[in-house]
């Protein structure tokens, strides 16, 4: 979906309900994100040795996608819940 146009085109209490799928969708994608690079940190963790001079490295970075995530979804969600809410004020 072209975001740009999308939302220069909502006029209808239906395109608000497609934006607001949209931005869930993203959040849900965000979450799986989220799980998927959780699952490596303990990983990464329970190898560490494996990774030498490196560990505390990949470490950090998968920390701090966790955290990027955590953010996009969380973002999403706020968008979702703005267009759900305009939405059902539309008659």
């Amino acid at each position: 979906m072209d975001m740009t146009t999308a939302i220069q085109n909502t006029k209808t209490k239906a395109d608000h309900e497609a934006l607001a799928t949209h931005y869930e969708q993203a959040a849900h994608d965000a979450e799986a994100k989220v799980e998927e690079h959780k699952k490596l940190l303990a990983q990464y963790q329970a190898h560490s040795y494996l990774y030498g001079r490196q560990a505390q490295m990949v470490e950090e970075h998968c920390q701090s996608l966790i955290h990027e995530y955590q953010q996009i979804a969380q973002a999403n969600l706020q968008m979702a819940k703005l267009h759900r809410q305009i939405a059902d004020e539309m008659k």
